[in-house]
């Protein structure tokens, strides 16, 4: 009896996913990938990254699309690949220009250049595009904060840093 169950069981998962659309399969493999974070390996978080562009390219149109680019740059982040991240950043920006993510992209591609990429003066155009298009963000002094300490090393941010009573 318990051996048709399974049986039973089986062919019903099967069924259930051959019904599946692709989007929906893609959901799915996302999810699941989602939920092994707590054993992040860099070839899951390749894997994952990849599952995000995947989707966002497969479906461009659907909601999850920018959020799915966004995520994608932090893996390409952590992954220590900068340019790709930006390259992420740069389409969620030119693709979804409405998208509430696209203040978070121009803030982390600022951040990108500035600290993996070294590019101190594409760091600089993004901080100041930051703070004219978002002056009431709280990313806001961070980006100004930002400029102000361009290309200086950490000994020289906290000379200047004022003093603080306790």
């Amino acid at each position: 009896m318990m051996k048709k169950i399974a049986a039973l069981l089986l062919l019903t998962a099967l069924v259930v996913s051959a019904c599946q659309s692709p989007k929906e399969k893609a959901l799915g493999k996302i999810k699941g990938l989602e939920g092994n974070d707590s054993a992040f390996t860099n070839e899951l978080m390749t894997d994952l990254k990849t599952a995000y562009v995947d989707f966002a390219k497969a479906y461009p149109d659907d909601e999850l699309a920018p959020e799915y680019l966004f995520k994608a740059a932090q893996r390409s982040i952590a992954l220590e690949l900068p340019n790709e991240a930006l390259e992420h950043l740069n389409m969620l920006a030119e693709k979804y220009p409405k998208s509430p993510l696209v203040e978070d992209a121009t803030f982390l591609a600022a951040y990108t250049c500035e600290n993996n990429l070294n590019d101190l003066p594409k760091a600089k155009a993004l901080y100041e595009e930051f703070v004219k298009k978002y002056p009431k963000s709280e990313l806001a002094k961070d980006a100004q904060f930002a400029l102000e300490n361009l290309g200086k090393s950490p000994e020289e941010v906290l000379q200047n840093l004022p003093e603080t009573e306790d």
